[in-house]
């Protein structure tokens, strides 16, 4: 039996994608007292591997024991230390042991989803880990449970027309985008929308209203709105460039394999807590969970505005660690254009921007945000 022994860490990956790929029969996992291993081990479970969990001391000499013990309670099975995840400590003591006992250790890089063998090098190839990890089972694996699936097939043709009309006339149309944001989001229960003077009067605005018309997505009865049904108002509401987005990187997996899943709209939970939170546009990629934001709304140079853009960027960040680790990569995609003071705070977090202009060669960027994961 293959047996990998690994240490769960709350914010690293690289435990279940390397026992798939390597066929491992079960999983004895070591762990804080106080950490929450329910998740992963839910998932390891979930994919017909046996696992055990055991806490785990930082006293050096009692973990030096208890390594050398788990060694020696399963000498006669091909036990091996996945050295990928877990405390520094506790790595270096578990690689130890198992160098002391001549048994195999292996390292999962998080940037190129190359296995590499630390102390057999000259008996067993260094591997790329295969792709099949589902955006579920590793959020799962991080205590994040999925509420909602969201959508998991293509925009819809009907749409797809109209959002490639917007983005290309985007830098034409902007305040007008902006104004039917607001309609969409201000609407009654009824989705319907009274436009007042200024707007009645805005043929920029008129102009855009009758593309969208033309398009099944509302109707304008003088200064009466009504959009179409929720989908339509979803759509007019920003939600074109979630579905542009969406669409882009569903067809890239053809060139992509290695996004193995992918998903627009999806709500999650985080420890079975009360916290909602939907992720945009989340897919798989290189074993490694691609968190994208969609914007429309402007973010200008005015104090409010500023903060606001502050609050997006914050909020990205945090659901990419506490939802993918220490390994997870996120992604800020904006109709309006970005001022420097949002730019320089994206990239101070490693937060991947897209705007305005740049959006008409939006799938080469999409190509450079997950190509070099």
């Amino acid at each position: 039996m293959q047996i990998h022994l690994a240490i769960y860490h709350p914010q690293q990956a690289g435990i279940l994608s390397a026992a798939i790929s390597l066929k491992a029969e079960k999983i004895i996992l070591l762990h804080r007292a106080e950490d929450d291993t329910a998740g992963i081990e839910s998932v390891i479970r979930s994919r017909g591997i046996a696992c055990q969990s055991q806490a785990i001391t930082f006293d050096t000499q009692v973990a030096r024991e208890q390594f050398a013990k788990l060694i020696e309670d399963n000498q006669s099975e091909n036990i091996i230390l996945n050295a990928s995840s877990g405390y520094q400590k506790l790595i270096l003591l578990g690689f130890e042991q198992f160098s002391n006992y001549g048994y195999p250790v292996f390292l999962v890089d998080k940037f190129t989803d190359e296995l590499h063998w630390l102390n057999t090098k000259n008996t067993q190839e260094d591997l790329h880990l295969s792709h099949q990890l589902k955006i579920k089972e590793y959020l799962k694996s991080f205590n994040t449970q999925v509420l909602d699936q969201g959508q998991t097939n293509p925009e819809p043709a009907a749409s797809r027309n109209l959002t490639q009309w917007i983005i290309d006339h985007i830098g034409t149309h902007d305040a007008a985008i902006s104004s039917l944001n607001y309609m969409a989001m201000m609407a009654n229960s009824n989705h319907s929308y009274e436009l007042n003077n200024h707007d009645h009067k805005n043929h920029a605005l008129m102009y855009l209203l009758e593309q969208f018309q033309q398009a099944d997505m509302l109707n304008l009865r003088g200064r009466k709105l009504k959009f179409v049904n929720d989908t339509a108002r979803f759509y007019c509401n920003g939600g074109w460039l979630e579905n542009h987005v969406f669409a882009l990187i569903y067809g890239m997996r053809a060139k992509r394999p290695h996004i193995a899943d992918v998903s627009r709209g999806m709500q999650i939970v985080r420890n079975q807590g009360q916290v909602k939170n939907e992720l945009d546009v989340v897919a798989m990629s290189h074993n490694r969970l691609h968190i994208i934001e969609c914007k429309t709304r402007r973010f200008s140079k005015s104090k409010e505005e500023k903060s606001a853009a502050s609050s997006a960027i914050y909020r990205l960040d945090t659901i990419k660690a506490i939802t993918g680790g220490l390994s997870g990569r996120a992604m800020l995609i904006s109709y309006q254009p970005l001022n420097k003071y949002t730019q320089s705070r994206a990239k101070d977090l490693g937060i991947y921007c897209c705007s305005h202009q740049q959006l008409k060669q939006l799938e080469r960027h999409l190509y450079n945000f997950f190509d070099n994961s």
